[in-house]
């Protein structure tokens, strides 16, 4: 039963209503002061002229305004007591709101034979079933390990420019700024390749741990400039790459002001002279030198800058100084190194399975879109893979998908709490003798409410736009009204919920069960002209009720219309009595003055004759 509700209609009259009776005691307040005055000034006849004006005026007010305040509570009260009902009203609708999407009845309840193998998230489009499922291999990501040990997080990998290549890109994919294990794992985490690197202490020293995403996918080869770092796997062989750190331009004689002299790997007695001292020179005598053709080292001008390259892998790194400081110095830009084969610490793999017999890989164990609505998420093995054929090492893990008639059960039971907590309400407002505090008999003899009352009975006990009918024939089949799964009003109004007749709609009727109630309807428009189901039709007609052209706002509206008319009544009759009250003053003044005037002749005749009376009376 509604207990409390909010009416900020009748907030607002009672506060208009205490706004007149103030303006009232304002305007008494001022006559009584004017009453004293008179009263102090005017008291030749001895009588109290300013109570008997008051008191007049009192006595002709008094059955006014107690008529007119009768009016504004009884307005007041309907308001209150529509507020009541549009409460009331609104949770029966949020019921119906509830039964009348297909979607509100689209949990499913999923369970396994298997729940180590496999758990299940299912959603809206979850439809009931049973599926065999067979896992032969789990998704895992690949994991890698750096080859070296480091002494500590801080050890200096290289004096060298450090970068790390991904997948045999000759472009360098991450740089390091901070050539130690520290700095790799923060700039690999930084990088956002999709990798992950952590530092481990292995207890030998540090390795440089890098984690991929799972699936055969996203496996990866990851190497790097400096020789004393690789991370296994499958890694190119790479040649050394060497760049003047200057910049000069064609026929440049600036490198330095005399010939240049070149040692190639420690061999001072072999020099290579550069005369003149250009960068086209200085290909020309390197490549043409006995010494870089017997490494097949080569020299290239481009863009500004000279570079020596050297075939690949380790046995190939060379070093190369000129004698003329820094004017001309050469900067590693990549090492040689040899081809690696080393195998990871964890390969990357698919996940394999069967589900229903047809064979399924997945980069991930969050297996999706195989089930309409429902994730796998796998968590172990129940079968072998050989040659491509699938063997149970068990038994199939079987999945279950049922309709989860709990909630559609409770929802129901909601629309029945509802709805008996509205007719409760309905009767308590029209019924005088009611104990109910604020609401109780507020709408007492109100044929609107009785209205009101029918149209929420029919509600649930006509049948649905989607019935069977008596021949079946209809889209809800068997099935018609609320009665037919057990819900129906008793002899006393209340609406009830027969369990077992319930539980047999809901088990073995749960399709129709939901024609009937939401007419498979989802999200219908309040214009659409569709068969929208025994809960969907409630839902439009409780909108129209509590509408703008719904009785409880238009019966709302009139009331505080009324109440706006005896206010300003009431102003009226205050205004009207204060004149009255002014006039009654001004003739008792005029009274008491001509009494006044009667009363001085009178004392001084009396005089006159008292004097007259001695006069004689001496004589």
């Amino acid at each position: 039963m509604v207990t409390s509700v909010s009416s900020t209609s009748s907030s607002s009259a009672s506060t208009s209503t205490s706004s007149s009776t103030s303006s009232a005691s304002s305007a008494t307040s001022k006559a009584a002061s004017g009453q004293n005055v008179m009263k102090a000034l005017g008291s030749g006849s001895g009588i109290d002229t300013a109570s008997l004006a008051q008191s007049l005026v009192d006595a002709e007010r008094a059955p006014r305004a107690d008529a007119i305040n009768k009016n504004i509570k009884k307005n007041e009260a309907i308001v209150s007591g529509y507020a009541a009902v549009k409460f009331a009203l609104s949770a029966v609708k949020t019921a119906f709101d509830d039964l009348k999407d297909v979607s509100d009845f689209s949990s499913v309840i999923a369970s396994s034979n298997q729940t180590d193998i496999f758990s299940v998230s299912t959603g809206s489009s979850t439809q009931p079933g049973s599926h065999s499922v067979l896992v032969t291999q789990l998704a895992q990501e690949q994991r890698s390990a750096s080859t070296q040990s480091f002494t500590s997080a801080s050890q200096v990998i290289t004096t060298q420019p450090l970068n790390l290549y991904l997948n045999g890109s000759n472009a360098p994919s991450i740089a390091v700024t901070t050539a130690t294990p520290a700095g790799v794992v923060d700039a690999i985490n930084k990088a956002g390749q999709g990798l992950s690197a952590q530092l481990v202490n292995t207890g030998n020293g540090y390795k440089i741990t890098v984690t991929g995403a799972s699936g055969n996918s996203n496996a990866f080869v990851l190497s790097s400039d400096a020789i004393d770092l690789d991370f296994g796997a499958i890694s190119l062989n790479r040649p050394q790459i060497s760049q003047s750190s200057q910049s000069f331009a064609a026929g440049d004689t600036a490198m330095a002001a005399s010939p240049l002299s070149l040692t190639l790997n420690g061999d001072t007695a072999n020099p290579i002279v550069v005369d003149p001292p250009t960068p086209d020179t200085f290909v020309a005598a390197f490549n043409g030198s006995a010494a870089a053709q017997a490494k097949g080292l080569t020299a290239n001008y481009y863009g500004g800058k000279l570079t020596v390259t050297s075939p690949s892998g380790s046995a190939n790194a060379f070093s190369l100084l000129t004698d003329n400081g820094d004017a001309l110095a050469f900067v590693q830009k990549q090492s040689a190194k040899d081809l690696c084969m080393t195998k990871p610490l964890q390969e990357a793999k698919d996940a394999a399975l069967q589900v229903n017999g047809l064979p399924i890989t997945s980069s991930s164990n969050a297996v999706s879109d195989v089930i309409a609505g429902v994730t796998l998420n796998l968590t172990g093995i129940n079968a072998t893979s050989v040659n491509g054929f699938v063997q149970a090492t068990g038994s199939a893990a079987t999945l279950s998908l049922a309709n989860d008639t709990s909630v559609a059960k409770a929802k129901l039971n909601a629309l029945v709490t509802a709805y008996n907590d509205a007719s409760s309400l309905l009767s308590e407002v029209t019924n005088p003798k009611s104990s109910l505090a604020t609401y109780g008999g507020t709408l007492a003899g109100n044929s609107s409410v009785r209205a009101l009352r029918d149209q929420l009975r029919r509600l649930v006990t006509d049948d649905s736009s989607t019935a069977g009918g008596s021949s079946g024939t209809g889209p809800a089949r068997t099935l018609s009204a609320l009665r037919d799964i057990g819900l129906q009003v008793d002899k006393n109004g209340k609406l009830t919920a027969n369990s077992v007749t319930l539980d047999l709609a809901l088990n073995f009727k749960f399709a129709d069960t939901v024609t009937l109630l939401s007419g498979n309807q989802e999200n219908q428009t309040a214009f659409s002209l569709d068969a929208s189901g025994l809960a969907g039709d409630a839902s439009k007609a409780l909108e129209k009720m509590l509408g703008a052209a719904g009785t409880p706002t238009i019966e709302t509206d009139n009331a505080n219309k009324r109440i706006t008319k005896y206010q300003d009544d009431l102003t009226a009759l205050e205004e009207r009595m204060t004149r009255i009250l002014a006039r009654y003053q001004k003739q008792f003044a005029a009274m008491d003055s001509m009494v006044g005037q009667t009363k001085n002749t009178q004392t001084g005749l009396t005089s006159t004759f008292e004097g007259m009376m001695a006069m004689y009376s001496n004589k």
